[in-house]
């Protein structure tokens, strides 16, 4: 990835069509900016420049800045950097962004108690993944709706929708809008989707267009001409071998080794009725993952995995479990929006405006994922890879001994310093530094390397 904000910037939004090239010039300035310090305010990325921030405020407030057409920027410079990967995963997932202050009274339900003040958006994102390494490409579709709150709990009338007019029809435009973007290179993307991505129109879609998947299955399906159901029919089948899987803590669930038996094969699913008539039979490969002696006082862990995918073998059957794993990358995505880029806390005077400064930040919050993953890449490089040598220095006389070293030190030390400077503590043991405290460090360092660049300057050679 590109380590300079500027350049980072002009890379991302410097082809954004808004018909006007001077409205892309700032827009460019405005995200470098804003790439410096993801979660602070548009007045304060400026730095006291008056005439800065009155020409960001204009891009924001600008009618002829369509937030479609600065996310097409965005999503056509992920297209081009996936030219130059293997083996892709195009990890999906749903959030919303909610807003308590004036204008969310021109957003839309975003469920929760009906007395609650937060309305906003329903968004649902594409993040495209490096299967071999794992490292984030970038950000490739994201669509952003207000659902009508009038609509609160009326199940049965969504049910008698047409698919097409569902808004669970997000999976297969998202599909859709990523095939236009990559064209050739689409045949080596995985889609991966969570439970909420098991609908039949939706995987019927995916094998008729011969794109690939895995989804995590929800529903226990019947199987064509066998009266047997899903979970049933792959609980029989022999184990192919079995894994170990790490569970991080979260909340309360406390951080254990599971080991899960895998068992693998072909499944026919009966089609269901719809109001046109019954669909076509389907047939896809699947993967059982279940923990078979989960520890007392714990819920086994227990996965379906549906997908186009051989799976013939345990090796096979694996890769399917270890591609899935990386669908957590998109949700690791959407924290470091809402958090890492704070924009649940933005104050603007309309959701327009709003939406154009959300679309810049969702390419800032992958970028603060990036930045971790160049960090961790490279651990035996010398860290003047990714800092300059006045800002190394200040980091080591932030978190180390003078003096200096006489070499520049790797980028494995610049990694737990920052995580030093950011607060970090290895509590759990993992010795991995989550992005939120590595971002932490950076911009506290960014901050202590600009004065102490400018005490070099003022004590001369």
């Amino acid at each position: 990835m590109e380590w300079n904000e500027r350049a980072w910037a002009e890379q991302v939004f410097g082809r954004c069509e808004l018909g006007d090239r001077r409205r892309t010039a700032r827009l460019v300035r405005y995200a470098a900016q804003q790439a410096k310090d993801a979660s602070a305010s548009t007045h304060t990325v400026c730095l006291g420049d008056e005439t800065a921030a009155e020409g960001a405020y204009r891009l924001l407030r600008n009618a002829q800045v369509a937030p479609a057409a600065v996310a097409e920027g965005g999503f056509c410079h992920t297209g081009e950097v996936a030219q130059g990967h293997g083996a892709l995963l195009a990890v999906e997932d749903s959030t919303t962004l909610g807003f308590p202050h004036a204008v969310a009274r021109a957003l839309g339900d975003i469920g929760g108690p009906a007395q609650s003040q937060r309305r906003g958006w329903v968004v649902h994102s594409v993040l495209l993944v490096d299967r071999e390494t794992g490292r984030t490409v970038g950000l490739l579709e994201q669509q952003r709706w207000r659902r009508d709150a009038a609509t609160r709990g009326k199940y049965r009338a969504r049910k008698a929708r047409p698919y097409e007019q569902k808004e669970s029809y997000k999976w297969q435009q998202a599909s859709e809008r990523i095939a236009e973007r990559l064209g050739e290179t689409m045949a080596r993307v995985i889609s991966v989707c969570d439970r909420e991505a098991d609908i039949y129109e939706y995987l019927t879609y995916k094998r008729h267009r011969q794109e690939r998947f895995i989804v995590r299955a929800a529903w226990d399906r019947h199987l064509h001409d066998s009266g047997e159901r899903l979970w049933a029919h792959l609980a029989q089948q022999p184990p192919c071998g079995t894994v170990r899987l790490s569970i991080p803590q979260r909340g309360g669930r406390q951080a254990r080794v599971a080991h899960l038996t895998l068992r693998s094969g072909p499944v026919l699913f009966h089609s269901p009725q719809r109001a046109g008539g019954r669909l076509a039979p389907l047939e896809v490969q699947a993967v059982y993952a279940v923990e078979e002696q989960a520890p007392p006082g714990t819920t086994p862990l227990e996965w379906v995995l549906l997908t186009s995918e051989p799976v013939a073998t345990f090796l096979e059957a694996h890769q399917v479990l270890e591609a899935y794993r990386l669908r957590w990358r998109v949700e690791e995505f959407h924290k470091a929006w809402k958090l890492g880029c704070g924009i649940e806390e933005r104050r603007l005077q309309t959701p327009e405006n709003l939406e154009r400064l959300a679309v810049i930040l969702a390419f800032v919050a992958v970028r603060l994922l990036q930045l971790r993953e160049g960090v961790e890449a490279v651990p035996d490089q010398p860290c003047d890879t990714i800092l300059q040598r006045p800002q190394w220095e200040c980091l080591w006389l932030s978190t180390e001994s003078p003096p200096l070293p006489t070499t520049v030190p790797s980028t494995q030390w610049a990694y737990y310093a920052l995580a030093k400077l950011g607060g970090w503590s290895d509590t759990k043991r993992t010795g991995r530094v989550g992005w939120l405290t590595l971002w932490r460090g950076w911009q506290r360092l960014a901050d202590r390397a600009h004065g102490y660049a400018l005490a070099q300057r003022l004590r001369g050679p």
